[in-house]
C-alpha cells in the first residue's frame, strides 16, 4: 500500500484513514517512530514491545547455550561423577 502524505507546517502528518483501518489503528493508539539509516518507520508500540521481547529471549538462550557448552567440561566429568556416587 502506497500512499502520499504531507508535513504540516508544525511537522505534523496524517494516517490515512484507509492506512488505519488496516492496521487497526484507532484514537488512542500508540506509535513509535523510529529513524533507521535515513528512513522513518512507524511501528504499534505494543507490536515493537513484542519484537523486543522475542529478541531479548532469543539472546538470552544464546547466552544459556554458551554458558552451557563452556561448563560441559565441568559437569560432564567421569571423576566428579564417581565422587558424587558416593552421596546420592
Amino acid at each position: 500500500m502506497i500512499e502520499l502524505i504531507n508535513v504540516s507546517s508544525r511537522g505534523q502528518i496524517v494516517i490515512p484513514e484507509r492506512v488505519r483501518e488496516h492496521l487497526g489503528i484507532m484514537k488512542g493508539s500508540r506509535l513509535v517512530l523510529l529513524e533507521k539509516d535515513g528512513e522513518l518507520i512507524l511501528r504499534k508500540e505494543k507490536d515493537l514491545a513484542k519484537h523486543f521481547e522475542e529478541s531479548i529471549r532469543k539472546e538470552d538462550m544464546g547466552w544459556l547455550a554458551l554458558a552451557e557448552q563452556s561448563l560441559k567440561l565441568v559437569w560432564d566429568n567421569k571423576k566428579d561423577e564417581e565422587v558424587w556416587q558416593k552421596y546420592l
